[in-house]
């Protein structure tokens, strides 16, 4: 496993500041989480999808992931620097030459007089309030399987600016080809219980321009965060049932936006949903096309959404210490018919966290017709 460029750098910075630290007793945090997932996929045998499993997948399998965090902060007087590293290694199947190697992040951060903070290296993007989706963040989504997400970073520069109960945020992601350039611009502002933030996105030659606004009461929060963009991630199908690349798409702008809410009705019990509607993608009539054409188009298939219009819904019910949970998840897409129901129980210990998790599918064009797993992570 070898560290090119710029992880180079950032890794020497921070072996340097390890040893720094340590002569002058800075700041040292460190932790480890251990996670193991183990799945039972129970295939569809009638799907239009994957026919006769010719995808070749397994009824069982399993990831294991093991995530060494550091962090390391200094203060000289206003001059304050942090150094962060999470690392991810990677085990599918307990099988000896399926292991992987990557950071998730490694970035130092440098302030001044708490105003001014500079950012290098790579960072999660932490863009969007949306639980399940997030149209403002344009480089990574969440996996809205999972309750919780460890995001990679990706590489960037920031410069950030905060008066008062406002900040202002200069971003560039460099790329290793010109025209993947990106830069962008954000303006937050928080008060009370109000969070509002505008972003811009200059994406090559394609632009993106969006908002976020959340208000968060005692017993009730409502959020929605949206974007319009004249650029598209998304395949279309024609009449004949072909795949239309992205790249070979309209250059019209196109909105995207997310509206969602929680209510919490006592200590125990809460409702969260959200509503998802992208532009870009397909509408009942599309679908029909789809289906036609299975499994040949296969690059369009999402087990979850791929309409323009998506429902999430769950109902948590959990102790009054969060010691255990029992979420009732579901995912329904209005345009493709696409129904998921999710149960979730989750038991929570001192460093121990134990998530069973099954999924089941009512739709013809879905892969499976359950999938079970269970995932432990221990944290250290």
């Amino acid at each position: 496993m070898k560290i090119f460029g710029i992880y180079s750098i950032l890794f020497f910075l921070l072996f340097a500041h390890i040893q720094l630290s340590i002569a002058q007793e800075s700041k040292l945090n460190y932790q480890i989480i251990l996670e193991t997932k183990g799945e039972y996929n129970l295939i569809d045998e009638n799907s239009r999808v994957n026919p006769d499993n010719w995808m070749k997948l397994n009824e069982f399998s399993s990831l294991s992931q093991l995530f060494p965090i550091l962090e390391l902060k200094d203060t000289w007087g206003n001059l304050g620097a942090k150094l962060q590293a999470e690392a991810n290694i990677q085990n599918y199947n307990f099988a000896k030459d399926s292991t992987n190697f990557s950071f998730q992040e490694l970035y130092t951060q440098l302030e001044f007089k708490g105003k001014h903070f500079f950012v290098f290296g790579k960072k999660r993007l932490d863009w969007g309030t949306g639980m399940i989706w997030n149209p403002t963040n344009f480089f990574i989504q969440k996996d809205p399987v999972r309750i919780q997400n460890r995001l990679e970073g990706i590489f960037m520069l920031t410069y950030s600016y905060l008066f008062g109960q406002n900040t202002l945020s200069f971003y560039v992601f460099p790329e290793k080809k010109g025209k993947d350039f990106k830069a962008a611009i954000k303006y937050d502002y928080s008060k009370e219980r109000v969070d509002v933030s505008f972003s811009f996105l200059e994406y090559g030659r394609n632009q993106q321009f969006g908002y976020d606004i959340s208000y968060g009461g005692d017993l009730f929060t409502a959020y929605s965060e949206g974007v319009l963009k004249n650029y598209t991630k998304s395949f279309i199908v024609d009449n004949d049932g072909t795949l239309i690349p992205p790249q070979s798409r309209s250059k019209k702008f196109r909105s995207e936006f997310v509206l969602g809410t929680t209510i919490i009705f006592n200590s125990n019990l809460s409702f969260s949903g959200e509503y998802r509607f992208r532009e870009d993608y397909l509408n009942k009539n599309d679908i029909k096309h789809y289906k036609k054409y299975l499994p040949g188009n296969i690059e369009l298939f999402d087990p979850l959404s791929m309409g323009k219009h998506s429902l999430f819904g769950n109902l948590e019910y959990k102790d009054t210490y969060a010691r255990w949970s029992v979420n009732l998840r579901s995912f329904y897409d209005i345009s493709s018919n696409q129904l998921a129901i999710s149960p979730v129980g989750i038991l929570s210990l001192n460093n121990l966290q134990i998530e069973l998790t099954s999924m089941l599918y009512n739709n013809s064009i879905a892969i499976y017709d359950l999938q079970t797993s269970l995932l432990v992570s221990c944290f250290f």
